[in-house]
């Protein structure tokens, strides 16, 4: 038993040494790709800007009237974390795939020790760390500039954006890894994500669309991604959301799809 575990130890580390080389290596790179930059990093200013260029500069500091101390920039901190955690695994992680795939990186990959689900988790970590930097970026900004809110709790504001950021990066995966070209990974990554962002509110908290445009707000209440939004704005504030049973279902629909990944991840394109 003592040889076999001594024979053994020096692949796994070998394996988990790749695997934070792959790390390292792709968030060097993703950090100066300028679509990443943009859907992790400037999108929530970006919305943040246009909401005030159209409401007001002073719509972040006023509160809503169903939920007495909350800021409206209290409900958007949350709600672009949410965003920015969709569009990593949806849209960075689906067309960096389909890119590695057609540059022939997947294919040389393969022929080294790692495998299919090291590979798989050196992408979750990347789109966590990702995800991890945008939010607290965003963060730090718009308390500095807007102050504390009354209450949060970040611990909880964690838990609840690794939920959704699983979800996401599952979404991501099982589309980058289907045998799906570059040009269609152009477009259905970017399709998918629109769609979800634009019937969530578009970025506006979902709330303000309740006496505005009922048909839209009951859209918003059917959307995924305005469900999971939801989850994450009721543990920055400490509490369970109201629609913690379909966010159940959609962790659940995403281990689903994490097996059906296993099954159908196309490495080289050839397969």
């Amino acid at each position: 038993m003592a040889a076999t575990a001594l024979t053994e130890r020096p692949a796994d580390v070998r394996v988990t040494g790749t695997v934070w080389t792959l790390v390292r290596a792709q968030l060097a790179l993703l950090l100066r790709t300028p679509v990443v930059l943009a859907a992790v990093f400037a999108l929530p200013f970006a919305v943040l800007l246009v909401l005030m260029l159209v409401i007001g500069f002073r719509f972040p500091t006023i509160e809503f009237g169903a939920m007495p101390g909350v800021r409206v920039i209290d409900r958007l901190v949350p709600e672009m974390a949410g965003t920015v955690a969709a569009a990593t695994g949806i849209l960075v992680l689906t067309l960096h795939l389909s890119e590695t795939r057609a540059t022939g990186m997947l294919r040389r990959l393969r022929r080294t020790r790692m495998g299919e689900a090291s590979y798989l988790t050196a992408q979750a970590i990347v789109a966590g760390a990702l995800v991890a930097a945008s939010t607290l970026l965003f963060m730090v900004v718009t308390f500095v500039v807007y102050g504390l809110p009354r209450s949060w709790h970040p611990l909880y504001l964690a838990g609840a954006l690794l939920v959704v950021a699983y979800c996401s990066v599952s979404a991501g995966l099982l589309l980058g890894g289907l045998r799906m070209s570059r040009t269609g990974a152009r477009v259905a990554a970017p399709l998918c994500f629109g769609l979800l962002f634009l019937g969530s509110g578009l970025g506006v908290p979902r709330e303000g669309w309740e006496g505005v445009a009922p048909w839209f707000y009951q859209v918003t209440t059917v959307n995924p991604l305005a469900q999971l939004n939801d989850f994450v704005f009721h543990a920055y504030q400490g509490r369970l959301a109201e629609t913690w049973p379909a966010v159940a279902g959609l962790l659940a629909t995403a281990v689903v799809v994490n097996v059906m990944t296993r099954r159908v991840f196309d490495w080289d394109g050839t397969s």
